[in-house]
């Protein structure tokens, strides 16, 4: 005879909780899963716990998730996996016909996770029993998940028809779409995406979390931080001579862009410049000399109208000072002092 009884009185226990555990895609975490009813999967132990992999956050409180046996099963409902528990491997198997939403409030812990190419396959295995995620293709399924060949732990993905040299470091989770190039000796950090028709390097250093938008070429001698955003058809040069008939890559000049920076559609880089950290060049403007700071710029070649804030908003200002939901800032000697929040 199933326990019910104490379930429930922990079950209460569970719901006046207001402890959330912060979860990701590919995390195995163990639940209060529960004491259920007929052939409803059951936790084990006084804690009525079972692991489950999580296949999608919906939100704070909820996600999607498919519950985990010890058990080996086999048949068109059960798929053998691994997941990684701090430095070992663990065996078990996914009970696909279990999928369903659970509470954030059931976490207990986490366990582990599970790699990045077996959970695009355990998905899709997902999608195909049990037709509870739409079968036609995904937008993001056309690119394929590929491993860091200098970090094991690391996927990147990108399109069939754009080239990945040899000697590149793409970091974990950043997407190229069709029709690009990364040339050799680039470094790419986390959580990028590359749009259509892009060509990156050779000797390109580029941080975490950049968007590079459709038709843009970052040439040897840029340096781009994380968080950078380069709207479409935006141009780079490295040489300020260039002729077609003289060899000058050893003239190449530096350009740096800073943290957080957005550079607006068609707009012009000339080598050599430095933008700062969060400036912001309008769309069309071609930018000849450091821009400072937090500076917005438009015009050609570009001027300083004004500034904005870290949310990328033109700031107001009051007895020289302003505020976004990010900052407080002050103007000192025609500079902007910041005073994160």
């Amino acid at each position: 005879m199933k326990d019910f009884d104490t379930w429930n009185n922990k079950k209460k226990l569970i719901d006046s909780s207001e402890k959330l555990i912060g979860l990701k895609q590919r995390d195995v975490v163990f639940i209060h899963i529960g004491q259920n009813i007929g052939y409803e999967q059951n936790g084990k132990g006084e804690q009525f716990l079972r692991p489950v992999i999580v296949l999608e956050v919906f939100n704070r409180g909820l996600f999607l998730g498919l519950p985990l046996t010890s058990k080996e099963k086999k048949g068109d409902f059960f798929e053998p996996i691994e997941y990684k528990k701090r430095d070992t491997i663990v065996k078990s198997t996914a009970i696909l016909v279990q999928t369903k939403s659970f509470a954030t409030k059931r976490v207990k812990y986490k366990s582990g996770y599970i790699d990045k190419v077996l959970f695009e396959s355990l998905k899709n295995k997902v999608a195909k029993r049990l037709t509870l995620i739409k079968r036609e293709p995904l937008r993001e399924s056309i690119l394929k998940v590929y491993q860091n060949d200098n970090d094991k732990s690391s996927f990147y993905q990108y399109h069939k028809s754009s080239f990945i040299d040899n000697d590149v470091n793409i970091g974990d989770n950043t997407k190229i779409w069709h029709f690009s190039h990364i040339l050799s000796g680039s470094n790419i950090g986390e959580n990028c995406s590359f749009g259509q028709n892009c060509v990156v390097g050779p000797k390109v250093n580029i941080g975490s979390g950049v968007k590079v938008q459709n038709n843009i070429s970052i040439y040897e001698g840029v340096e781009v931080e994380d968080d950078v955003f380069l709207g479409p058809s935006m141009v780079f040069t490295n040489v300020i001579n260039p002729r077609a008939f003289i060899v000058r890559k050893e003239e190449f000049k530096k350009t740096l862009l800073k943290k957080g920076c957005s550079i607006g559609a068609n707009a012009t880089i000339v080598c050599g410049t430095t933008i700062g950290e969060y400036a912001l060049i309008g769309s069309g403007a071609v930018i000849n000399k450091d821009v400072k700071p937090y500076a917005l710029m438009v015009g050609v070649p570009a001027k300083q109208i004004g500034w904005v804030g870290i949310s990328g908003n033109t700031l107001e200002f009051k007895n020289n000072k302003s505020e976004d939901e990010y900052a407080t800032y002050e103007i000192i000697e025609d500079n902007l002092k910041v005073i994160e929040k």
